[in-house]
């Protein structure tokens, strides 16, 4: 019984969270001209992938964007879901954040 209670009250928080993230992101959205924001809801009608890139790692991809490392942080965060990084030094030997994506799993459909 109280794992039933349990998983619904986590269930709840997930929901809390994605639209709380959709929120934050939609705002950005709407106050800063090149943030790119895009997600994909599954069958279950449930956050599936969201991706995001705001002005300024846009402009460090421009600057800097000739090679790039890729990093697939694998179901290590609360939702058990992949971390998608995309990254560069730039010039100064700085990380530059070139975009960011949570996906549903490791499938080749998500990473699309």
């Amino acid at each position: 019984m109280y794992n039933r209670i349990d998983a619904e009250r986590q269930d709840e928080a997930f929901e809390i969270d994605s639209l709380v993230a959709l929120m934050n992101l939609q705002s950005k959205t709407n106050s800063e001209t090149n943030f790119y924001c895009r997600f994909r809801i599954d069958k279950k009608d449930r956050l599936a992938n969201i991706f995001w890139r705001d002005s300024h790692s846009l402009f460090e991809y421009q600057c800097f964007g000739d090679v790039l490392i890729f990093d697939s942080i694998y179901k290590t965060n609360a939702y058990a879901k992949p971390l998608v990084l995309f990254v560069d030094v730039n010039s100064h030997r700085t990380t530059c954040v070139f975009r960011v994506e949570l996906l549903l799993d490791e499938t080749v459909q998500s990473y699309r």
